[in-house]
């Protein structure tokens, strides 16, 4: 969802076109990146991917597979409250 000054008065659709010309990046690549933070922050659940993206399980997994351990081992690290324990 992209509300900026300029959207928030407005109910008009955003496009793959708007995104692509006010971001510089395909909107596809944004979809990517955000499927990959997802994965990252679920620790790779292949259903929750599913369900929140539409995807194929085997899309999912592939998208699981791509987020090496290393991925999710440091996203944990940004999001475990400090003195927190990772379960």
């Amino acid at each position: 969802m992209f509300i900026h000054a300029g959207t928030a008065r407005t109910t008009t659709q955003t496009t793959y076109a708007w995104i692509n010309n006010t971001l510089g990046l395909h909107a596809q690549a944004v979809r990517e990146d955000r499927i990959l933070d997802a994965v990252a922050a679920t620790d790779g659940d292949v259903r929750r991917i599913c369900d929140l993206f539409g995807l194929s399980v085997g899309a999912a997994l592939r998208y699981a597979a791509t987020a090496d351990r290393s991925t999710l081992t440091e996203h944990r690290r940004r999001t475990t409250p400090q003195g927190g324990s990772d379960p």
